[in-house]
């Protein structure tokens, strides 16, 4: 039995086979710490047995079994974790988990890193220091900070269950006045990271507290690492008092809240990455690039000849626009779809991780800072409109932080010819009356918008797990999220803390239903939908359909459209959707009546009409039929479709030789068409002419042919107008091939 077999079992409260299991494994392993723990619990359950047997009832019986089966789920956590390690040394997490054991410990980084936080200060500010002393200095603490940087990362990635010390710890770390930003901003993806290779009840609570931190940086890392680890691992936490008043808290917190939607929701757009990412490469990409290209052979043909006066008059447009049309449309797309949150940049950038950067781990998780330890090359460029451009798109831009690194490292490799190049892209692209001094010092430049700092940790989190040479080793949180969304309902405790944000709740619902996840986005409206009679749910109840509908429940599709047309009559969205899916589910008449209504607000809607048509000849009304079909061709002379029907309606009817002309339209249209030779061919069988009936459809037996044919020579039989011995005859000669 695997780790995902105990886990189930304790979560449905097995003991029975799941203690001698673990109680077993941890022998194997042979940590002490670990099986006198388990060994504790066991003597605990044995005893509750004993009583049991004896005839004892006690009222915390049930109380203390469940204490046991969440104590013992996370001690499988552990047994997990130390059994990879022994398993799998070949494992980037085991080894550095290996080489952690040698460093010194937790309280000793944290110390560590304050006091040289506060070297690096007084480096800084001492007056009496020569300045190439100072960056001297500087230059060596950095080096050593960056390495302390290091293993502090990796010590928390790779750590054990917290205890209280580790956490006390980490909150001191957290709400230092001296350590930097920039460090706390990775240790809690450190934290993030640990969590989602194992479940850890302290490390969530940290990343719970870390909201509380007045920094956008913390705060928004802290929130995203802490939802992502909670929807992971949300089956450990179902009872866990701790975490429920903790959460409590946040209850009345609209803040909280709606960064909680937030963080959601750019979660779940993350992960339709890859189709924005095809869009990007196979649509918006190459028209902007054919739009680039085309206005540069505009600018030279009118450089070199006379223009048209008439071009520009066609069609009151000048044919000039047409290229610029197409491309600010899809540079508005690409917009919408940033706006909306959409990863637009990642094809860009996911081939340009291979700098030697990447190659450590914690890299991945650092925030860019245009004075950090790695961006000196950028002070190369001599052009000053140059380094200022450079600089204002790395600190202001839409890029997250591993991109900016990116961008930052192929910079560096630049030449001269590259920077004059930039430079007199520069120049053309800054507005008349603007330097680059006044875009890089306005306030939108200055400082990342709390939204921005969110998104791009996600970017940054999904860029990790699908491009760090190590992702194999990784169980991808993106993927889980694809099969299983986050929502409000999602797991009890979030459904208890968003129970009151019925709007914010809709509005995540729509955005799930957008990006297609279906079965999520039905769920959230199947709550609100609270009753039949509201007439203010009109519109949920139209989505729930549109979900079932998706999702291919019939039944039930039609059901939401009802009860959605009962609250909102007339809504022609409704009805047409009512109309179609009786109509092919066999509820005919009253997919009549839906068309009916429809027809009643459009008279002229030739779909209307056709649609309408098509359900009374189902309904086998179809002298009802005929006159519809007769205004339909009316509307549109060139519609085979509706010309193929009517010429089936009037035979019919028996008006067989009005159906002639329509047939014979259809012929001269396309001599081809399958459904006229049909058509002609059954119109010769009524005139008596059997043989040539049977020379004209012979071409186009096919399967479906001959099941359409089959069908329409029944129907004729019922009507009379056709001998049923004869037709099944004709149907025999076609089958056999007769000569």
């Amino acid at each position: 039995m695997n780790y995902t077999d105990i886990q189930t079992k304790l979560k449905q409260h097995n003991l029975a086979v799941t203690f001698p299991l673990l109680r077993k494994k941890a022998s194997e392993i042979g940590n002490w710490a670990l099986s006198e723990q388990i060994e504790g619990l066991w003597a605990t359950y044995q005893q509750m047995l004993q009583f049991t047997l004896q005839g004892i009832n006690d009222a915390q019986s049930k109380h203390i079994r469940i204490d046991i089966c969440e104590k013992l789920q996370l001690a499988a956590n552990r047994l997990e974790r130390l059994e990879r390690i022994m398993q799998h040394p070949e494992e980037k997490y085991a080894a550095v988990a290996k080489e952690m054991e040698r460093l010194d410990s937790f309280e000793t980084i944290v110390a560590q890193l304050e006091a040289q936080a506060r070297e690096i200060d007084e480096v800084q500010h001492d007056e009496l220091l020569r300045e190439t002393v100072r960056q001297h200095r500087i230059a060596e603490l950095t080096e050593q900070h960056d390495l302390l940087l290091m293993q502090l990362f990796n010590w928390t990635w790779t750590s054990e269950v917290w205890q209280n010390v580790d956490s006390d710890l980490a909150n001191r770390l957290l709400f230092s006045d001296v350590i930097p930003v920039h460090d706390k901003a990775v240790f809690v993806s450190a934290v993030t990271l640990s969590l989602l290779e194992y479940a850890d009840v302290a490390k969530l609570l940290f990343l719970l507290d870390g909201y509380l931190v007045e920094d956008d940086q913390i705060s928004q890392r802290s929130i995203v690492g802490f939802l992502l680890a909670f929807h992971v691992h949300y089956s450990l936490f179902d009872d866990n008092k701790e975490l429920i008043d903790r959460l409590a808290i946040y209850h009345d917190d609209t803040s909280f809240i709606h960064d909680l939607y937030a963080v959601m929701l750019q979660l779940q757009m993350s992960c339709v990455t890859e189709s924005v990412t095809s869009k990007m490469r196979n649509d918006i990409m190459p028209a902007l690039m054919r739009g680039v290209m085309s206005k540069k052979r505009k600018d030279s043909d009118t450089a070199s000849s006379n223009l048209d006066p008439e071009s520009f008059i066609e069609h009151g447009e000048n044919p000039e626009w047409m290229g610029d049309e197409r491309m600010n449309k899809k540079m508005h797309e690409m917009a919408e779809m940033q706006l909306e949150g959409a990863d637009v940049y990642y094809a860009t950038f996911s081939m340009m991780k291979g700098f030697p950067f990447f190659s450590q781990m914690p890299h991945w998780f650092y925030p860019f800072s245009l004075s950090g330890h790695y961006v000196p090359e950028l002070n190369k460029f001599t052009n000053g409109n140059v380094n200022k451009f450079i600089r204002m798109i790395l600190s202001g831009s839409p890029f997250c932080n591993s991109d900016k690194y990116s961008l930052c490292f192929s910079f560096a490799n630049f030449g001269n010819m590259a920077e004059s190049a930039i430079e007199a892209q520069i120049s053309s692209q800054i507005p008349e009356g603007m330097n680059l001094d006044e875009m890089a010092e306005s306030e939108e430049m200055q400082k990342p918008k709390r939204a921005d700092i969110r998104r791009h940790y996600v970017f940054d989190l999904y860029r990790f797990y699908h491009n760090y040479p190590y992702k194999h080793q990784f169980e991808n949180p993106f993927n889980l999220l694809k099969k299983e969304p986050v929502t409000p309902f999602s797991h009890p405790l979030l459904q208890k803390l968003l129970s009151g944000t019925l709007d914010e709740m809709e509005q995540y619902a729509d955005f799930l239903m957008r990006k297609e996840f279906y079965p999520a986005a039905l769920n959230i409206f199947q709550t609100l939908a609270t009753n039949e009679f509201d007439a203010s749910l009109a519109s949920v109840w139209q989505k729930i359909g549109f979900c079932h509908q998706k999702l291919q429940h019939a039944e039930e599709t039609i059901h939401a459209y009802r009860v959605a047309n009962s609250l909102k009559p007339n809504s022609k969205w409704t009805l047409r959707h009512l109309a179609t899916l009786c109509s092919s589910t066999g509820h005919v008449e009253e997919s009549v009546s839906y068309y009916q209504q429809l027809l009643t607000i459009q008279p002229e809607n030739l779909k209307f009409l056709v649609g309408t048509a098509q359900s009374l000849m189902q309904c086998k009304r179809y002298d009802e039929a005929l006159p519809l079909l007769h205004k339909a061709n009316y509307l549109d002379e060139q519609s085979q479709l509706v010309k193929e029907m009517l010429a089936w309606c009037l035979i019919i009817n028996g008006q067989d030789a009005d159906a002639s002309k329509f047939i014979l339209d259809l012929l001269q249209a396309n001599p081809m068409n399958e459904e006229a030779n049909l058509l002609l061919g059954i119109v010769m069988m009524m005139d008596g002419k059997i043989k040539e009936a049977y020379t004209q459809i012979l071409p186009y037996r096919s399967e479906e042919n001959y099941t359409n044919l089959r069908k329409k020579l029944d129907t004729l039989c019922r009507h009379r107008h056709l001998d049923s011995t004869t037709a099944t005859l004709l149907m025999d000669a076609l089958m056999l091939q007769i000569n």
